[in-house]
């Protein structure tokens, strides 16, 4: 038996949590909602869809290839990214400092970038791509979005969340079919 590829279980996890993440920030379904509900809820979709998805998808890549020639630069950065999002829930279910996730989204931002750049070498240029160059832009925007907590910086920041979410249904499609 041939193991399966799991990228559509990492891009629907993608997809799920940037969705809902993006739908928040831009004020969809949130009027008259609980904060502390709504926060504590955006924490478990970026653990179990953002993150464990990912991971999964990760190892998998890692112990199988199965993503062919691909298979290690794909797994970085769905390891990445699952570990990326497991960070952000356990932020918004635990709290901290804003300023200090502002920093690592900094430091994400080059290893996102760097990701950008391979998947442009590489010929992958739609959807990953663009999908990688609108993560950068998110990225770009949420550090200074998280650093003065301008709402028009989050409301970009959705935005870009709701763009990725839609140019992820055409990593995800090809998956399906």
């Amino acid at each position: 038996m041939l193991p399966v590829n799991p990228e559509a279980i990492g891009v629907f996890g993608l997809f799920a949590t940037v969705i809902c993440f993006g739908l928040e920030q831009v004020g969809v379904g949130v009027k008259g909602g609980k904060h502390e509900e709504i926060t504590r809820s955006l924490g478990f979709i970026a653990i179990l869809f953002g993150g464990v998805c990912q991971l999964f998808t990760s190892v998998w890549m890692f112990l199988f290839s199965v993503g062919g020639d691909h298979s290690s630069y794909l797994g970085t950065v769905f390891g990445f990214f699952g570990l990326f999002w497991v960070l952000v829930g356990l932020f918004f279910l635990k709290g901290g400092d804003k300023k200090m996730m502002a920093h690592f989204f900094l430091c994400g931002l080059v290893l996102c970038i760097l990701f950008t750049i391979r998947a442009f070498q590489d010929g992958l240029v739609w959807p990953l791509g663009i999908d990688l160059l609108v993560i950068d832009l998110l990225l770009l925007t949420l550090i200074p979005a998280w650093y003065t907590g301008k709402p028009a910086l989050s409301k970009f920041a959705g935005v870009c969340n709701l763009a990725i979410g839609l140019i992820s249904l055409f990593l995800l499609f090809p998956q399906l079919i």
